[in-house]
């Protein structure tokens, strides 16, 4: 894994792709952390912050060695993200939990030490369009690891058995490739047991997820979501090191998310304060959409800052067209 990490490091140094170089230097860090050269890892994230910000674009991109291969390719999405903690809002305890944990995955060899280990299986529940899949990216994108997202279609198999097996491949890819794998759709693996609507082969997923996890010794981080927590076996609760609530966002958080997205073309803070009255009740997914269309009628109009106007007319429109993710 570290050579191809390596040869990744003088590929893109060689071709001047900057972006490529800091995410290979940053899943270097993140290797050497998982095998507890903690010291060795904060060096390497210590030059990484020092290196100058650049505009460099390679016209033909580097092949990144995080994107599954071969029959994992059908089960798993994969690649590094750029997302990090200022691009999402977040209830403070949230922000300050995931802090937390990114901290102890970073510190995993430190920890080790005093024999105990890094939380680094996380349930994250909410109801759509609430920041449960951004935060997973979050994390990947602040650990310098890649994004595995768990492909529910491939997943399940038709021939009896073949989900278990296929779950199998998942977690014994885990220690070979660390990244924060994500279950997306959590409850459809792990839905209460008994249920009289299932058949029996859904029962012995359940029953085998619950033994992958507890069989998982590797240094990936576990990241379950799901929109229906109510629907989950019991079982699985004891399984994760934190559950974290992700909430409809308050009318305060709906000002940063306004700032964040629109504060850069003209948006004020009491601008954002007076708009953020007409979305209360909705999904940060649904503000982020009206945020777009914003800009978009901003740009075709051919000016440079948003209006008031601009942000009513999308939220207008988003509330015409009924989307499902405001329940």
């Amino acid at each position: 894994m570290r050579a191809d990490i390596l040869k990744l490091l003088l590929h893109s140094h060689a071709d001047g792709d900057e972006s490529s170089f800091r995410k290979a230097a940053l899943q270097l860090a993140a290797a050497e952390s998982t095998s507890g050269h903690v010291r060795v890892a904060e060096e390497i994230r210590a030059i990484i912050a020092k290196m100058p910000a650049t505009s460099t674009r390679k016209t033909e991109p580097v092949v990144d060695i995080a994107t599954p291969r071969g029959e994992l390719a059908d089960l798993l999405e994969g690649g590094h993200r750029d997302e990090r903690l200022r691009d999402i809002v977040l209830r403070s305890d949230v922000r300050e939990l995931l802090l937390r944990v990114i901290s102890e995955n970073r510190s995993r060899g430190r920890l080790e030490r005093f024999g105990v280990s890094p939380r680094r299986r996380l349930l994250f529940h909410g109801a759509p369009g609430c920041g449960k899949t951004l935060a997973a990216a979050v994390l990947a994108g602040e650990m310098g690891l890649p994004l595995m997202t768990v492909r529910f279609d491939a997943l399940f198999s038709r021939f009896l058995g073949a989900t278990a097996i296929q779950l199998r491949a998942i977690f014994a890819e885990m220690p070979r490739r660390p990244g924060v794998y994500l279950f997306d759709e959590f409850d459809s693996v792990a839905k209460a047991r008994g249920d009289s609507q299932d058949v029996g082969e859904m029962n012995r997923v359940v029953t085998a997820f619950l033994q992958l996890v507890d069989a998982d010794v590797s240094g990936s981080i576990l990241v379950a979501a799901t929109n229906h927590v109510e629907l989950l076996d019991r079982a699985v609760f004891r399984r994760f090191d934190v559950i974290v609530p992700f909430d409809t966002p308050t009318r305060e958080q709906l000002v940063d998310l306004l700032k964040l997205r629109l504060g850069t073309i003209g948006l004020g803070e009491r601008d954002a304060e007076r708009l953020a009255g007409n979305a209360e009740g909705w999904s940060f997914a649904d503000v982020v959409r009206a945020c777009d269309d914003a800009v978009r009628s901003m740009a075709l109009d051919d000016r440079e800052e948003i209006s008031d106007r601009d942000v009513v007319a999308a939220l207008e429109e988003l509330k015409r067209r009924k989307l499902p993710a405001r329940s």
